[in-house]
């Protein structure tokens, strides 16, 4: 886990950065292709074993849980901002 961006107060703009940069790392996805609207199962061709392994990076960088429930609502690149950004001031709270 990394300190960058993982703060209670951190910013969805920031958030956005750190989970492109773990997108990158995990799935070798281009960080300009990860755009608000960007479907991740049409636009980059994920399955449902790619959306775990970038659950699994992404809640163990920012050190949180991100509900079941959640998970299988994601659908865009701002749902996946979205979600780590509540469940990070979920964390704070």
């Amino acid at each position: 886990m990394t300190s960058t961006g993982n703060s209670p107060g951190s910013s969805p703009e920031a958030i956005a950065e750190e989970v492109k940069k773990i997108f990158e790392k995990t799935l070798k996805v281009e960080p300009d292709k990860l755009q608000p609207g960007t479907v991740l199962k049409d636009d980059l061709n994920l399955d449902s074993l790619d959306m775990i392994e970038v659950v699994y990076e992404v809640e163990d960088h920012f050190d949180v849980q991100i509900p079941e429930e959640s998970i299988k609502e994601i659908r865009t690149f701002q749902q996946v901002v979205d979600g780590l950004h509540q469940a990070i001031a979920a964390k704070g709270a």
